[in-house]
């Protein structure tokens, strides 16, 4: 305890401060029915800040009152405010506000006030002090490191247990290696998994001769790294954290001793167990020479001994005391994610000593966390005997990573997944690889189902949930989810000091806002880049740049983009290139460089499929599924179609491909398979966590378009009210076009007129151009419909220009026809004409939307002619194909002109007002596009 007093009274059972209630008793916190175990030192800093609020806490202050006598780092009071944090959540956690370079001040709202509630006599006596426990002096002897750190003797609490409890020294010892063991457990190195009551739960604590220099102690941190990666992968082992220590000492803890050597004498390497059984200390001597000897003894003794597998042969320590401290320093790098460090640490030791598979698995995963890709492969190549010598329950973690970093997904998918089958092996670090591998398979719904559930408590596995749990929801284009996962992961990797990380999390973070159509921030970028850099990460600096300079102006120089390029070749990281050559692709395509988009994406295709990369591969597939559609490139849409209908239908892969078929039925006028395509895809999305939100909204918005043409107004407006629902503007601007095209056929043109006005300029929101020419495709003709000439005009001859030199024919013959449409009204039959037929070139055959308005043109066209009979067939064979088709707005437009041609059939009259009942389209007419039509139109929409 931080003081001699609580501060409450010692019968208090609950503690409330707002919505967050603590209970002494179990050292808890919980907030809307979540509830928070905290570990001994971090609930003492609540109550630190508890007694002393809108106190500034230095740290040394902190450090003197909480770490009380133990010998700790920052790293133990960053974790635990983000512990603390996290257990306050929502709001609350902003109550610790951080003052930079000196402390911490809890400042909670000055209208809460602490509410307590009593509790009984066994409640009371129940809830003591963490620190309060029993004390064994003959294992303090043992242990001269433990016991210079322990405090000075104070009451002790009630007993715990007999040969349960854990010793004041030992309890200091085990402050004493909270950070490093924290930041092992962090960096996955522990390999601490949920295990039921079986296992055994095992503390290791390091304890080094207080006069031996820091130096000199790397055989004692040599020793713990080597006994963590191996018990933390025994499935008879639940390898713990010093700050997870369970009150009633329930675990064996395993104090790990380096004792100086006298002069030219010999060193002591030591392990002393506590736990509810005695057991003799484990003692090994040796010289200088057989130093690396006597830690690899003692660790297989420990091991067999915890374990009770003493027939398993662990991997030799096969190196010399150079190599091996050497192996220290790389370890601590890697728990320290300097990963630079760690290369060059590894490097080293598999230069002195080639058949060290251990350092060569490790090497790999540091050079892939930097990008280098081609290099990691080599080494697991040359570890691949080492690594299947092992003992399985060694080797199967170890080989389910080597798949990943293979990049096998679907394998290392499987091999998690198999790994979490195991008694004791339900994981959260295998989870995280698991829902990897299926992402980048392209079971994208699968991959985000595997995370749905709470965040881990380890700080270090905390953080990879959170950075895949933003890269699956991206995949799944769940960007308010992926924001929020994205924005938590960079806040804990700053916390943990992990620059690399921090850089990962702010590229996910731009990604998730850029694609929620928010503005990014361009330090955010730039600071990712400086990330990058203090990690020793050159690709990933440059990939920040890249993607700095495309968030500030939608391109890249092409020397940027040329070094990155080289970069990612040259560290065989196909996957930085692809990505590069994408983001290129689609700034291209989103200035309307429609070659200049199609280049970078076939380039992005060409390196996936050298890299044997399917899934990446089919993603450009996904972007080229638009770039076909604008192109009018009916024939390689369905090819493309079908080759991605083998792909896994999850997350943005199913989205895409059923917006994109959904479309082309529209397109079509098979309305019926467009609706049935958009049912089965928004059953699909339905199944992926959180439903994907605006990936729905979107398809609200095409089936909101099929509904005006099928006549069905009310349920086009339900459909534009949830079209909205996303918040992107692009989608907002959408359904404002649709409710004015609703208006107009409802016959209020003023409702139109005003609807339309604010889309005569540029909308300022939607900056990327091909967006800007969609919205002046789907404009321009509602204001030609509504007799505003003019204003169709400006659209036009803006767009239009820039359209045919990009190639996007689906824009272009939309204003074409338009034009056509205008030039007709206005009695210019002939000019009527020429863009009519150069739209028609132009058109598929089956494009039924605009080959109906090019029918309806050629159609009036023929009677201004006085070629009555020949307009009557064309009108009558358009009204045919109209009716098979369930086009209902199409029928209606078509009734208007068959009843101004006397040669032309007439519809029953049954039919058509049974239509113009159901529907409430009484506005729908074509006879705009006649003179006289045209001026009753004009005298309609005067104000």
């Amino acid at each position: 305890m931080v003081d001699n007093e609580l501060p409450w009274p010692a019968g208090t059972r609950l503690v409330r401060l707002g919505e967050i209630e603590i209970d002494p008793r179990y050292r808890s916190v919980s907030r809307a029915g979540v509830v928070h175990e905290l570990n001994p030192r971090c609930f003492e800093l609540l109550l630190l800040f508890l007694r002393e609020p809108r106190v500034l806490h230095t740290r040394d202050a902190i450090f003197r009152r909480v770490w009380r006598g133990a010998v700790v780092e920052d790293a133990n009071l960053t974790t635990s405010i983000w512990l603390l944090r996290r257990a306050l959540g929502g709001a609350a956690k902003q109550w610790i506000r951080t003052i930079s370079k000196q402390g911490y001040i809890f400042d909670p709202p000055a209208n809460l006030e602490i509410e307590r509630v009593a509790g009984d006599d066994t409640a009371a006596a129940t809830t003591r002090p963490a620190q309060d426990a029993d004390t064994d002096a003959d294992l303090q002897a043992a242990a001269p490191a433990a016991t210079a750190m322990t405090p000075d003797a104070r009451a002790p609490a009630p007993p715990l247990r007999a040969g349960a409890a854990i010793t004041r020294g030992w309890m200091a010892a085990l402050t004493a290696a909270a950070c490093l063991s924290l930041m092992l457990l962090a960096g996955g190195l522990l390999g601490a998994r949920g295990r039921d009551a079986a296992a055994t739960r095992v503390i290791l604590v390091a304890a080094a001769d207080p006069s031996l220099p820091e130096s000199q102690r790397w055989p004692l941190r040599l020793l713990q790294h080597w006994l963590s990666w191996q018990l933390g992968n025994a499935p008879q082992v639940e390898l713990r954290s010093p700050s997870d220590a369970l009150a009633d000492g329930s675990e064996t803890v395993v104090l790990l001793e380096l004792g100086t050597p006298a002069q030219g004498g010999e060193w002591r390497v030591s392990a002393h167990f506590r736990g509810n059984a005695a057991q003799p200390p484990i003692v090994r001597q040796a010289g200088d020479r057989q130093l690396v000897a006597a830690i690899a003894a003692v660790g297989d003794a420990v091991f067999a001994r915890l374990t009770g597998t003493g027939d398993v042969a662990a991997p030799p320590l096969a190196l010399d005391a150079a190599a091996a401290r050497q192996l220290a320093d790389a370890f601590d790098a890697e728990q320290q994610h300097r990963w630079n460090d760690a290369v060059r640490a590894y490097t080293g030791i598999v230069a002195a000593a080639p058949a060290f598979g251990l350092a060569r698995l490790r090497l790999a995963r540091c050079l892939a966390r930097l990008g280098q890709r081609g290099a990691a492969q080599a080494e697991l190549a040359r570890a691949d005997g080492w690594l299947e010598s092992l003992p399985e329950f060694l080797r199967a973690p170890l080989h389910a990573e080597s798949l990943a970093l293979r990049e096998e997904p679907a394998a290392a998918a499987a091999a998690y997944a198999a790994l979490q089958q195991l008694p004791h092996g339900d994981s959260a670090e295998y989870r995280v690889g698991e829902a990897a591998g299926l992402r980048l398979a392209g079971r994208t719904r699968e991959a985000a189902a595997r995370l749905d559930r709470a965040l881990p408590a380890g700080p270090g596995i905390a953080l990879a949930w959170q950075l895949e749990q933003a890269e699956t929801s991206l995949a799944n284009r769940d960007y308010r989810h992926a924001q929020n996962a994205a924005g938590q992961a960079l806040e804990l990797a700053r916390t943990l000091g992990w620059p690399h990380e921090a850089a990962q999390a702010s590229l996910l973070l731009a990604d998730a806002r850029s694609g929620g159509g928010e503005a990014v921030a361009s330090e955010l970028l730039s600071r990712a880049g400086q990330d990058f850099s203090a990690s020793g990460d050159r690709l990933g600096a440059l990939n920040a740049r890249v993607h700095a300079e495309l968030a500030q102006h939608d391109d890249v120089a092409a020397d940027t983009l040329d070094q990155l390029l080289a970069e990612a070749r040259s560290a065989g990281n196909a996957f930085v290139e692809i990505d590069a050559l994408r983001r290129v692709g689609l700034a291209r395509f989103r200035a309307g460089d429609l070659r200049g988009a199609h280049q970078r994406l076939s380039q992005a295709a060409a390196v996936a499929e050298s890299a044997g990369n399917r899934v990446e591969r089919r993603r450009i597939d996904l972007l080229l599924l638009q770039q076909d559609t604008l192109r009018l490139d009916f024939a390689a849409l369905d090819a493309r179609l079908g080759l991605l209908d083998a792909e896994p239908q999850q997350g943005a892969t199913a989205y895409l491909i059923g917006l994109n078929r959904a479309r082309l039925a529209y397109l079509r006028g098979d309305f019926d398979a467009a609706l049935r395509t958009l049912e089965s895809t928004e059953n699909r999305l339905r199944e992926a966590a959180g439903n994907l939100p605006q990936s729905m909204a979107s398809l609200n918005c095409v089936r909101a378009s099929i509904r005006i043409v099928q006549g069905r107004p009310a349920d086009a407006r339900t459909e534009f009210r949830a079209c909205r629902s996303a918040g992107l503007p692009a989608l907002d601007h959408f359904s404002d076009i649709g409710e004015a095209e609703l208006a107009i056929q409802a016959g209020d043109i003023g409702e139109a007129r005003r609807l339309l006005a604010p889309m005569d300029a540029t909308p300022e929101d939607t900056p990327a151009q091909v967006d800007r020419w969609n919205l002046a495709m789907e404009v321009a003709p509602l204001f030609a419909r509504i007799g505003d000439f003019d204003a169709a005009r400006r659209i036009i001859d803006r767009t239009l220009p820039a359209v045919s030199e990009s190639g996007y024919r689906m824009i272009e013959t939309n204003l074409r026809i338009t034009r056509a449409e205008i030039a007709l009204a206005e009695g210019r039959g002939n000019e009527a004409e020429r863009e009519v037929a150069g739209a028609e070139k132009l058109l598929p055959a089956d494009y039924w939307y605009e080959r109906r308005r090019a029918r309806t043109v050629r159609a009036l066209i023929a009677q201004s002619r006085g070629e009555i009979e020949a307009a009557a067939q064309a009108l009558d064979a358009l009204h045919a194909d109209t009716r098979t088709r369930g086009d209902v707005l199409g029928e209606l437009l078509v009734h208007s002109l068959m009843d101004a041609n006397a040669a032309a059939s007439r519809c029953p009259d049954e039919r058509r007002l049974r239509l113009l009942a159901a529907s409430g389209m009484r506005g729908a007419s074509d006879l705009w596009m006649n003179p006289a039509g045209r001026a009753r139109l004009v005298s309609a929409a005067s104000p």
